[in-house]
């Protein structure tokens, strides 16, 4: 009696633990299936560029701030909004009215250029309350800048958007790392508007109104909260955010412009961009739909474009190798 009791007992013992393997060799199956699904998916001939740019909206979500002022929101507001505004994953309009056509934070400051800070501050304090675990990456961008979304979510794939960095064309200055120019753009980390807001714009006595242009400014707050200033050049050195028309950078830079002085590190001023450009400045409001028919709609037959696969991401330790490097870089412009 004893012994067939036993016997059941271990029978029973047995039988809850072959049926948690058999539950763990489904669960084994179907993770190893979703990691061949998506590795699979950024594999060529697979997966198209269209579909990895697809996947990419949802795997870098980008929260795009466009400063505005309502003489601009049925112009140039507008047509971002109808253009590359389109393909954030939110869009948000600072100006100091609200608009029916428009997503706008209304912020209650003048529009002059010395009230421009004091709304980037306001903007980024509102995103960080509101917004902050449910986007990787905050764009700050001007209602006159044209930005290929796709090639900036590309560039930001590699990095974590825990590690504190932010992005954009990177400028001299009086600091040591310089700041990224607000009229082509700057993008920050979680982390970056993360300690922008809990460490500077709460501090007395760091990010103060001090006159400074916008940009500076906020490069100043970063710089003092340890976020380090990326770069964004391509492997050949070539820019990929410019705080400037490409109209008058091609073909090429011309000698002493105001722009080579500024750029933290010295342009080819023969072949200044990268073919994976992400911003310019300056656009005329008719160029918003010129670069979109050229960028979105025109192919030219027969032209053969190569395959492009996604780049690895970086792990912790990779990342703050180059966190290391970028925050050891030294201007190499000395005009």
């Amino acid at each position: 009696m004893i012994r067939n009791i036993i016997f059941l007992v271990l029978g029973i013992m047995l039988g809850i633990r072959l049926t948690d393997f058999i539950g763990y060799l489904k669960l084994w199956r179907n993770n190893d299936l979703r990691a061949s699904e998506k590795a699979a998916l950024l594999k060529y001939p697979v997966a198209s560029e269209e579909h990895l740019a697809t996947w990419l909206r949802r795997e870098v979500r980008i929260l795009c701030l466009v400063l505005t002022m309502p003489s601009s929101h049925a112009t140039k507001a507008a047509l971002v909004n109808r253009t590359w505004g389109a393909r954030c994953n939110k869009l948000i309009f600072m100006s100091s009215q609200t608009d029916s056509n428009l997503n706008i934070l209304q912020i209650n400051k003048s529009e002059s250029r010395k009230n421009l800070y004091a709304k980037v501050r306001t903007g980024m304090a509102y995103v960080h309350k509101h917004y902050l675990n449910e986007y990787d990456w905050f764009l700050k961008a001007d209602d006159d800048t044209y930005i290929v979304m796709e090639n900036l979510r590309l560039f930001l794939y590699p990095y974590d958007p825990e590690s504190s960095v932010y992005f954009g064309c990177r400028f001299k200055a009086y600091f040591s790392q310089g700041y990224m120019s607000g009229g082509g753009g700057y993008v920050l980390s979680r982390d970056a508007l993360r300690r922008l807001n809990l460490f500077a714009l709460n501090s007395t006595t760091i990010c103060k109104l001090n006159g400074e242009s916008e940009d500076v400014q906020i490069g100043h707050c970063l710089q003092d909260v340890g976020v380090i200033a990326g770069d964004t050049r391509d492997f050949q050195g070539h820019h990929r955010f410019l705080p400037v028309n490409p109209f008058t950078v091609f073909p090429t830079i011309l000698s002493n412009s105001w722009l080579e002085g500024y750029f933290f590190h010295k342009p080819n001023k023969s072949d200044c961009c990268a073919a994976s450009a992400i911003s310019f400045h300056y656009v005329k409001d008719f160029e918003f739909e010129l670069f979109e028919f050229f960028l979105y709609y025109m192919r030219v037959f027969g032209l053969h474009r190569t395959p492009r696969a996604l780049p690895s991401r970086l792990g912790f330790r990779q990342m703050n190798e180059r966190l290391q490097h970028w925050s050891q870089q030294v201007t190499d412009n000395k005009n």
